[in-house]
């Protein structure tokens, strides 16, 4: 099976992101953004709008004071929270509903990549923005599989349930795999070619053409799959591939020192639906 063919399945059945968060997507490294334009589009957004606030209220991003406006969001958080607040709400927004695919615990393990790369970026000195956005959209992918061939894709989901690795058995089942179809959705959302790239790459962190954000999310996921399977830090912390630790630039030390945040990242749920 192809790629193309899988979005043909899924033609007219694909979520779209509103064209505000498409905008803001766009606008990592840039500083001429126009806040009170981008805050009044929002605006104009009842739904956006509040689910931007409920993540705002949430524990991952709440501060001291209630956030009760998008103008409180920008002078509590800052542009650069908002901005990503409007992009997770867009994109979690735009994915309800579909049949078979449990949102809930999709989107939980979601939040837990996007805030770990977030984390890992940070360490790294890259833009911790783009590295939760990346985080955030690893594994979009899952959801064209249950738009298109959802028979197919909870097949999949018992196989791994019984201890299979996701993707070899896609590749086996499918002739491709969820990095795929995640970066051809998000070439269709317009996000840029550095998004793209990352979640295409997540997986394959031997290739020296991976960029350091597909290796964030790489990374994202070996310590979210361990620490939410109870693996200890001493233990995740033996078991940190230092190959990618090293392509990074993160110093092994400074990572051991970040290492309760990283594992509060991963198995932190925040109640966002």
């Amino acid at each position: 099976m192809q790629v193309a063919e899988i979005f043909e399945k899924a033609s007219g059945k694909l979520p779209m992101v509103p064209k505000v968060v498409q905008e803001l997507v766009a606008s990592f490294h840039r500083n001429d953004v126009a806040i009170d334009e981008i805050t009044d589009k929002v605006g104009h957004d009842q739904v956006l709008t509040a689910r931007v606030l409920r993540l705002a209220n949430s524990a991952r991003f709440g501060s001291s004071r209630k956030v009760g406006s998008l103008d409180d969001a920008v002078v509590l958080l800052g542009f650069d929270n908002l901005r990503v607040l409007v992009i997770a709400s867009g994109v979690t927004g735009a994915t309800q509903g579909i049949h078979g695919f449990d949102m809930k615990a999709f989107w939980a393990r979601c939040f837990a990549m996007a805030n770990t790369a977030k984390l890992l970026a940070k360490l790294a000195g890259r833009d911790a923005q783009l590295g939760y956005t990346c985080g955030l959209l690893a594994n979009i992918g899952e959801l064209v599989l249950y738009v298109a061939v959802p028979e197919q894709a909870q097949q999949i989901d018992k196989i791994v349930a019984g201890g299979a690795e996701r993707i070899s058995t896609e590749r086996m089942l499918l002739g491709m795999d969820l990095t795929e179809l995640g970066a051809e959705l998000a070439r269709r959302w317009n996000f840029p070619d550095e998004i793209q790239e990352a979640i295409y790459n997540q997986h394959d962190l031997l290739n020296e053409d991976a960029s350091p954000y597909a290796l964030l999310i790489g990374l994202a996921t070996f310590l979210v799959s361990g620490f939410r399977n109870e693996m200890s830090v001493t233990d995740m912390l033996v078991s940190l591939p230092e190959r990618v630790l090293e392509r990074l630039g993160l110093d092994r030390a400074r990572v051991e020192g970040a290492m309760e945040p990283l594992q509060q990242a991963c198995i932190q749920v925040d109640d966002m639906f």
